[in-house]
């Protein structure tokens, strides 16, 4: 059962923050925000980053609802983290806070 439910959520994050980024960034952008987000959901590891960007969900949520205007400590800290893992990505901070904001 736990199996399934982390084959559901890793498919689940692949497609979510392609979806939220409105078709903005090209598709190795996509790839890269997808395949690192689901990588450390389905892992179950207790590595940092993963646990940093569920923690960010709910400044990024914030920072959408507020189009960009409030920006929470835990997303700044997960938007840093993110930038020094994928330095090439070309992500803007609201593509990313759509792909934290899909975490589960």
């Amino acid at each position: 059962m736990i199996l399934r439910g982390r084959a559901l959520l890793a498919i689940l994050l692949l497609a979510g923050p392609a979806l939220a980024m409105d078709g903005k960034g090209n598709s190795s952008d996509h790839f890269t925000v997808g395949s690192s987000l689901a990588t450390a959901a389905v892992s179950g590891s207790t590595s940092h980053p993963a646990r940093t960007y569920q923690a960010a969900r709910d400044d990024a949520l914030l920072y959408i609802a507020s189009d960009g205007r409030l920006r929470g400590a835990r997303l700044e800290q997960a938007l840093s983290e993110y930038r020094q893992l994928h330095p090439v990505s070309a992500l803007s901070d609201r593509e990313l806070a759509q792909a934290f904001a899909c975490q589960g």
